[in-house]
């Protein structure tokens, strides 16, 4: 039934079934109250308007960012070379002299070389990108 009519055998069912007659008191009260509403308008809900960002966001966003900018170009760039000094000197007079030949004794075959009881092998260790392989060499 709808608007307010009520038939036989929906009186019947509200007398005996009490959930049924609650649920029908709330729709009656809801009925009721959205005719006395009637068409009055119903305020929008007040959107919060968003501030704008004050100018020192702005600016110190961008000046982080050319601070950054300048020291990553700073830091990539290459090492200064040595710098060369070009020394004047002023030669008054060049003393020649005879340079002193000294001989020294070339002998004829190299000594033996103490021999070392058991040698260890030379170690060398070889580290690769990968941490799990190291590369060793014993040299003999």
């Amino acid at each position: 039934m709808a608007a307010g009519e009520t038939g036989l055998d929906l009186e019947q069912h509200l007398a005996g079934c009490s959930p049924c007659r609650n649920l029908w008191g709330e729709l009656e009260a809801n009925r009721h109250a959205l005719r006395a509403m009637g068409l009055a308008a119903v305020p929008a809900p007040a959107s919060p308007i968003r501030p704008a960002l004050p100018w020192w966001k702005w600016s110190s966003a961008a000046a982080a960012l050319i601070l950054s900018a300048a020291g990553a170009w700073f830091a990539s760039r290459p090492p200064k070379p040595p710098q060369i000094v070009s020394v004047d000197v002023n030669v008054t007079g060049v003393i020649q002299k005879e340079v002193p030949v000294v001989k020294a004794e070339i002998p004829d075959r190299i000594p033996d070389m103490i021999p070392v009881a058991d040698p260890e092998p030379l170690q060398v260790k070889m580290l690769t990108p990968d941490p799990d392989v190291v590369i060793y060499w014993l040299v003999e």
